[in-house]
Protein backbone atom coordinates (compact mmCIF):
# COMPACT_ATOMS: atom_id res chain seq x y z
CA UNK A 1 0.00 0.00 0.00
CA UNK A 2 2.69 2.47 0.43
CA UNK A 3 4.74 1.62 -2.53
CA UNK A 4 0.98 2.11 -4.27
CA UNK A 5 0.66 5.65 -2.74
CA UNK A 6 4.26 6.75 -3.34
CA UNK A 7 4.11 5.60 -7.02
CA UNK A 8 0.73 7.67 -7.45
CA UNK A 9 2.68 10.86 -5.93
CA UNK A 10 5.28 9.87 -8.11
CA UNK A 11 2.85 10.29 -10.88
CA UNK A 12 0.86 13.20 -9.75
CA UNK A 13 3.93 15.40 -9.38
CA UNK A 14 5.50 14.45 -13.14
CA UNK A 15 2.22 15.57 -14.44
CA UNK A 16 2.80 18.66 -12.16
CA UNK A 17 5.85 19.46 -13.59
CA UNK A 18 4.95 19.24 -17.26
CA UNK A 19 2.25 21.83 -16.91
CA UNK A 20 3.29 25.39 -18.20
CA UNK A 21 2.45 28.18 -15.61
CA UNK A 22 1.19 31.60 -15.58
CA UNK A 23 1.59 34.59 -13.19
CA UNK A 24 -0.73 37.22 -13.10
CA UNK A 25 -0.22 40.44 -11.96
CA UNK A 26 -2.49 40.36 -9.14
CA UNK A 27 -1.09 37.30 -7.52
CA UNK A 28 -2.95 34.39 -9.29
CA UNK A 29 -1.05 31.32 -10.10
CA UNK A 30 -2.46 29.06 -13.18
CA UNK A 31 -1.15 25.50 -14.71
CA UNK A 32 -2.14 24.12 -18.09
CA UNK A 33 -0.73 24.47 -21.60
CA UNK A 34 -0.17 27.84 -23.23
CA UNK A 35 -1.11 27.51 -26.85
CA UNK A 36 -0.61 30.78 -28.29
CA UNK A 37 0.03 34.44 -27.67
CA UNK A 38 -1.94 36.70 -30.30
CA UNK A 39 -3.22 39.96 -30.63
CA UNK A 40 -2.34 40.94 -27.00
CA UNK A 41 -4.12 37.80 -25.44
CA UNK A 42 -2.24 34.20 -23.97
CA UNK A 43 -4.07 31.44 -25.11
CA UNK A 44 -4.18 28.82 -21.71
CA UNK A 45 -5.18 25.17 -22.39
CA UNK A 46 -6.39 23.65 -18.96
CA UNK A 47 -8.02 20.92 -17.96
CA UNK A 48 -10.70 22.98 -15.32
CA UNK A 49 -11.67 25.61 -17.22
CA UNK A 50 -11.36 24.69 -20.97
CA UNK A 51 -9.02 26.86 -23.00
CA UNK A 52 -9.00 30.79 -20.97
CA UNK A 53 -7.61 34.00 -22.85
CA UNK A 54 -5.59 36.07 -20.68
CA UNK A 55 -4.73 39.66 -20.80
CA UNK A 56 -1.03 40.00 -22.03
CA UNK A 57 -0.30 42.69 -20.04
CA UNK A 58 -1.64 41.09 -16.57
CA UNK A 59 0.92 38.66 -16.71
CA UNK A 60 3.96 38.65 -14.86
CA UNK A 61 5.56 35.70 -15.30
CA UNK A 62 5.67 32.81 -17.39
CA UNK A 63 7.20 29.41 -17.43
CA UNK A 64 6.78 26.66 -20.07
CA UNK A 65 7.52 23.13 -19.91
CA UNK A 66 8.32 22.48 -23.59
CA UNK A 67 9.71 24.64 -26.28
CA UNK A 68 7.92 27.17 -27.71
CA UNK A 69 8.50 29.25 -31.43
CA UNK A 70 9.10 32.75 -31.66
CA UNK A 71 9.04 35.39 -34.83
CA UNK A 72 10.53 38.53 -33.56
CA UNK A 73 12.96 40.13 -36.10
CA UNK A 74 16.01 39.64 -34.51
CA UNK A 75 15.93 35.70 -33.77
CA UNK A 76 16.34 33.42 -36.39
CA UNK A 77 12.83 31.99 -38.38
CA UNK A 78 10.91 29.69 -36.48
CA UNK A 79 13.19 29.92 -33.34
CA UNK A 80 12.41 27.74 -30.65
CA UNK A 81 13.48 27.91 -26.54
CA UNK A 82 11.44 27.37 -23.60
CA UNK A 83 10.37 30.01 -21.53
CA UNK A 84 11.72 30.49 -17.71
CA UNK A 85 11.02 32.72 -15.09
CA UNK A 86 13.70 34.96 -14.44
CA UNK A 87 12.61 36.01 -10.75
CA UNK A 88 12.04 39.30 -11.83
CA UNK A 89 8.73 40.64 -12.05
CA UNK A 90 7.27 41.48 -16.08
CA UNK A 91 10.73 39.62 -16.98
CA UNK A 92 11.40 36.23 -18.59
CA UNK A 93 14.38 33.55 -20.21
CA UNK A 94 14.23 32.34 -23.25
CA UNK A 95 16.06 29.20 -22.37
CA UNK A 96 16.82 28.08 -26.35
CA UNK A 97 19.53 25.04 -27.61
CA UNK A 98 22.16 27.62 -28.49
CA UNK A 99 21.71 30.47 -25.89
CA UNK A 100 19.96 32.06 -22.62
CA UNK A 101 18.42 35.23 -23.38
CA UNK A 102 16.30 37.56 -20.30
CA UNK A 103 14.22 39.52 -22.34
CA UNK A 104 10.93 41.84 -21.11
CA UNK A 105 7.56 40.32 -21.70
CA UNK A 106 6.41 43.54 -23.71
CA UNK A 107 9.16 42.70 -26.10
CA UNK A 108 7.05 39.43 -27.12
CA UNK A 109 4.51 39.92 -29.52
CA UNK A 110 3.61 36.29 -31.01
CA UNK A 111 4.25 32.96 -29.04
CA UNK A 112 3.01 29.74 -30.93
CA UNK A 113 3.22 26.30 -29.93
CA UNK A 114 4.36 23.68 -32.60
CA UNK A 115 2.68 20.96 -34.01
CA UNK A 116 4.66 17.96 -33.43
CA UNK A 117 6.15 16.44 -36.77
CA UNK A 118 5.45 12.83 -35.54
CA UNK A 119 2.91 12.23 -34.05
CA UNK A 120 -0.45 9.72 -32.85
CA UNK A 121 -3.82 10.05 -34.38
CA UNK A 122 -5.15 13.56 -34.32
CA UNK A 123 -8.61 15.04 -36.46
CA UNK A 124 -10.32 18.80 -36.68
CA UNK A 125 -12.43 19.85 -39.01
CA UNK A 126 -15.86 22.13 -40.15
CA UNK A 127 -19.22 21.66 -41.35
CA UNK A 128 -20.84 25.26 -42.72
CA UNK A 129 -24.46 25.36 -43.12
CA UNK A 130 -26.46 28.25 -44.95
CA UNK A 131 -29.75 28.70 -45.95
CA UNK A 132 -32.57 30.81 -47.47
CA UNK A 133 -35.93 30.42 -47.69
CA UNK A 134 -38.33 32.97 -49.38
CA UNK A 135 -42.02 33.57 -49.75
CA UNK A 136 -43.52 36.25 -52.09
CA UNK A 137 -44.56 35.99 -55.86
CA UNK A 138 -42.41 33.01 -56.15
CA UNK A 139 -41.44 30.41 -53.56
CA UNK A 140 -37.66 30.17 -53.18
CA UNK A 141 -35.34 27.51 -51.35
CA UNK A 142 -31.35 27.91 -51.03
CA UNK A 143 -29.79 25.16 -49.20
CA UNK A 144 -26.09 24.64 -48.88
CA UNK A 145 -23.78 22.42 -46.79
CA UNK A 146 -20.09 22.18 -46.77
CA UNK A 147 -17.46 20.22 -45.15
CA UNK A 148 -14.13 19.86 -44.43
CA UNK A 149 -12.35 17.12 -42.73
CA UNK A 150 -8.33 16.70 -41.64
CA UNK A 151 -6.14 13.90 -40.03
CA UNK A 152 -2.93 13.19 -39.41
CA UNK A 153 -0.84 10.44 -38.31
CA UNK A 154 2.67 10.34 -38.23
CA UNK A 155 4.11 10.90 -41.99
CA UNK A 156 0.80 11.07 -43.42
CA UNK A 157 -2.14 13.11 -43.91
CA UNK A 158 -5.86 13.06 -45.02
CA UNK A 159 -8.06 15.69 -46.05
CA UNK A 160 -11.34 15.07 -46.82
CA UNK A 161 -13.84 18.31 -48.51
CA UNK A 162 -17.56 18.19 -49.99
CA UNK A 163 -19.78 20.48 -50.58
CA UNK A 164 -23.26 20.52 -51.94
CA UNK A 165 -26.16 23.18 -53.23
CA UNK A 166 -29.58 23.21 -54.33
CA UNK A 167 -31.85 25.94 -55.56
CA UNK A 168 -35.12 26.06 -56.40
CA UNK A 169 -37.74 28.53 -57.38
CA UNK A 170 -41.20 27.32 -57.14
CA UNK A 171 -40.81 23.61 -59.03
CA UNK A 172 -37.90 24.52 -60.78
CA UNK A 173 -34.27 23.63 -59.97
CA UNK A 174 -31.71 27.12 -60.45
CA UNK A 175 -28.66 24.87 -59.29
CA UNK A 176 -28.59 20.82 -57.97
CA UNK A 177 -24.79 19.91 -57.77
CA UNK A 178 -22.28 18.35 -55.33
CA UNK A 179 -18.39 17.67 -55.38
CA UNK A 180 -15.70 16.01 -53.17
CA UNK A 181 -12.36 15.61 -53.03
CA UNK A 182 -9.86 13.75 -51.15
CA UNK A 183 -6.44 14.49 -50.58
CA UNK A 184 -3.46 12.33 -48.80
CA UNK A 185 -0.07 13.63 -48.01
CA UNK A 186 3.23 12.10 -47.01
CA UNK A 187 6.01 13.95 -45.91
CA UNK A 188 9.61 13.35 -46.65
CA UNK A 189 10.59 16.16 -44.06
CA UNK A 190 8.68 18.22 -41.68
CA UNK A 191 8.47 20.76 -44.96
CA UNK A 192 8.39 18.35 -48.43
CA UNK A 193 5.67 16.36 -49.20
CA UNK A 194 3.98 13.93 -51.78
CA UNK A 195 0.80 14.86 -52.53
CA UNK A 196 -2.11 12.44 -54.13
CA UNK A 197 -5.65 13.63 -55.14
CA UNK A 198 -9.07 12.42 -56.33
CA UNK A 199 -11.79 14.91 -57.47
CA UNK A 200 -15.45 14.45 -58.51
CA UNK A 201 -17.82 17.11 -59.23
CA UNK A 202 -21.89 16.49 -60.32
CA UNK A 203 -24.05 18.86 -61.64
CA UNK A 204 -27.44 17.96 -62.53
CA UNK A 205 -28.33 20.76 -65.26
CA UNK A 206 -25.49 21.63 -67.07
CA UNK A 207 -24.42 20.34 -69.95
CA UNK A 208 -20.57 19.86 -68.18
CA UNK A 209 -22.03 17.39 -65.84
CA UNK A 210 -19.08 15.35 -64.55
CA UNK A 211 -16.01 16.17 -63.78
CA UNK A 212 -13.33 13.66 -62.51
CA UNK A 213 -9.45 14.07 -61.37
CA UNK A 214 -6.81 12.10 -60.03
CA UNK A 215 -3.34 13.42 -60.06
CA UNK A 216 -0.08 13.45 -57.91
CA UNK A 217 3.13 15.33 -57.27
CA UNK A 218 5.33 17.15 -55.05
CA UNK A 219 4.45 19.77 -52.31
CA UNK A 220 5.49 22.51 -49.65
CA UNK A 221 4.34 23.40 -46.01
CA UNK A 222 5.30 26.78 -44.97
CA UNK A 223 4.26 26.23 -41.39
CA UNK A 224 1.85 24.46 -39.43
CA UNK A 225 1.46 25.81 -35.59
CA UNK A 226 -1.55 26.62 -33.48
CA UNK A 227 -1.54 29.99 -35.38
CA UNK A 228 -2.50 28.41 -38.66
CA UNK A 229 -1.05 26.59 -41.85
CA UNK A 230 -0.25 27.31 -45.12
CA UNK A 231 1.03 24.86 -48.32
CA UNK A 232 0.88 24.33 -52.09
CA UNK A 233 1.28 21.75 -54.22
CA UNK A 234 1.91 21.29 -57.92
CA UNK A 235 0.04 17.90 -59.54
CA UNK A 236 0.16 16.25 -62.98
CA UNK A 237 -3.53 15.15 -63.58
CA UNK A 238 -5.47 12.80 -65.53
CA UNK A 239 -9.04 14.94 -66.11
CA UNK A 240 -12.13 13.47 -67.45
CA UNK A 241 -15.26 15.61 -68.65
CA UNK A 242 -18.75 14.18 -69.10
CA UNK A 243 -21.21 16.19 -71.11
CA UNK A 244 -24.75 15.18 -71.41
CA UNK A 245 -24.81 16.34 -75.35
CA UNK A 246 -21.45 15.08 -76.44
CA UNK A 247 -18.94 12.76 -75.84
CA UNK A 248 -16.66 12.85 -73.08
CA UNK A 249 -13.22 14.68 -72.73
CA UNK A 250 -10.18 12.43 -71.39
CA UNK A 251 -6.86 14.57 -70.92
CA UNK A 252 -3.82 15.31 -69.01
CA UNK A 253 -3.66 18.90 -66.92
CA UNK A 254 -0.53 20.34 -64.97
CA UNK A 255 -2.30 22.47 -61.81
CA UNK A 256 -0.97 24.06 -58.86
CA UNK A 257 -3.15 23.82 -55.38
CA UNK A 258 -2.72 26.01 -52.26
CA UNK A 259 -4.57 25.84 -48.91
CA UNK A 260 -4.00 28.71 -46.44
CA UNK A 261 -5.53 29.52 -42.56
CA UNK A 262 -4.44 32.12 -40.14
CA UNK A 263 -5.93 32.97 -36.95
CA UNK A 264 -5.88 36.37 -35.46
CA UNK A 265 -6.90 37.84 -32.47
CA UNK A 266 -5.97 35.65 -29.92
CA UNK A 267 -7.98 32.84 -32.42
CA UNK A 268 -11.15 34.62 -32.56
CA UNK A 269 -11.01 35.05 -35.67
CA UNK A 270 -9.97 33.10 -38.66
CA UNK A 271 -8.88 33.88 -42.70
CA UNK A 272 -9.12 31.04 -45.07
CA UNK A 273 -8.99 30.46 -48.54
CA UNK A 274 -7.94 27.39 -50.71
CA UNK A 275 -8.30 26.03 -54.11
CA UNK A 276 -6.64 24.70 -57.31
CA UNK A 277 -5.71 25.84 -60.98
CA UNK A 278 -5.35 23.38 -63.70
CA UNK A 279 -4.27 24.14 -67.68
CA UNK A 280 -4.90 21.40 -69.84
CA UNK A 281 -1.73 20.18 -71.88
CA UNK A 282 -3.17 19.90 -75.28
CA UNK A 283 -6.77 20.07 -74.99
CA UNK A 284 -10.35 20.57 -73.92
CA UNK A 285 -10.08 23.60 -71.93
CA UNK A 286 -8.37 26.67 -71.52
CA UNK A 287 -8.03 26.44 -67.84
CA UNK A 288 -9.87 24.96 -64.78
CA UNK A 289 -10.45 26.97 -61.60
CA UNK A 290 -12.00 26.39 -58.17
CA UNK A 291 -11.10 28.64 -55.11
CA UNK A 292 -12.85 29.79 -52.12
CA UNK A 293 -11.44 32.59 -49.63
CA UNK A 294 -13.82 33.80 -46.34
CA UNK A 295 -13.43 34.75 -42.81
CA UNK A 296 -15.04 33.18 -39.88
CA UNK A 297 -16.02 34.22 -36.53
CA UNK A 298 -15.58 31.60 -33.23
CA UNK A 299 -18.28 32.20 -30.92
CA UNK A 300 -17.45 29.80 -29.12
CA UNK A 301 -14.87 26.97 -29.20
CA UNK A 302 -17.34 24.34 -31.39
CA UNK A 303 -19.88 27.42 -33.04
CA UNK A 304 -18.43 29.92 -35.53
CA UNK A 305 -19.98 32.18 -38.03
CA UNK A 306 -19.00 32.67 -41.69
CA UNK A 307 -18.73 34.38 -44.96
CA UNK A 308 -17.10 32.91 -47.90
CA UNK A 309 -16.98 33.67 -51.56
CA UNK A 310 -16.60 30.68 -53.83
CA UNK A 311 -15.26 30.62 -57.35
CA UNK A 312 -15.70 27.57 -60.20
CA UNK A 313 -14.42 28.10 -64.11
CA UNK A 314 -13.99 26.17 -66.92
CA UNK A 315 -13.24 28.38 -69.86
CA UNK A 316 -12.58 27.15 -73.20
CA UNK A 317 -14.38 23.77 -73.19
CA UNK A 318 -17.18 22.72 -75.41
CA UNK A 319 -19.52 24.59 -72.25
CA UNK A 320 -18.30 27.48 -70.78
CA UNK A 321 -19.08 27.46 -66.85
CA UNK A 322 -18.33 30.32 -64.73
CA UNK A 323 -19.88 30.56 -61.06
CA UNK A 324 -19.02 32.86 -58.56
CA UNK A 325 -20.78 32.55 -55.36
CA UNK A 326 -21.42 34.10 -51.84
CA UNK A 327 -22.42 32.76 -48.56
CA UNK A 328 -22.96 33.30 -44.69
CA UNK A 329 -24.09 30.95 -42.48
CA UNK A 330 -23.28 28.92 -39.07
CA UNK A 331 -20.21 26.86 -38.71
CA UNK A 332 -19.74 24.08 -36.82
CA UNK A 333 -15.67 23.34 -35.65
CA UNK A 334 -13.74 20.87 -33.68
Amino acid sequence: MTKFLFGMAVLLLSVAAQADTVWMVNGDRLTGKVTLLDGGKLLLETDYGGTIALQWDKVRELETDEPMQFRMPDLPVDYQARLETSGEAGKVILAGSDQRREMALTELDSIVRPHPFLGDWSFGGTVDLAGDWRLNSHRSQDFSVAGNFQGRHGLWRHSLRWDYLRKKQDSDLKSHRYNGAYTLDRFVSRRMFWQGRAQYDRDFLEDLSRRSLLGFGPGYQFWDDELGAFSVSGLLAKVRFGYRTADDANFYALGVGWDYMRYFGGKQFQLFTHGEFYRPIGNDADYNLKAEAGLRYLVTNWASLYAKATRSQVAGALENVAETRFSVGLGVTW
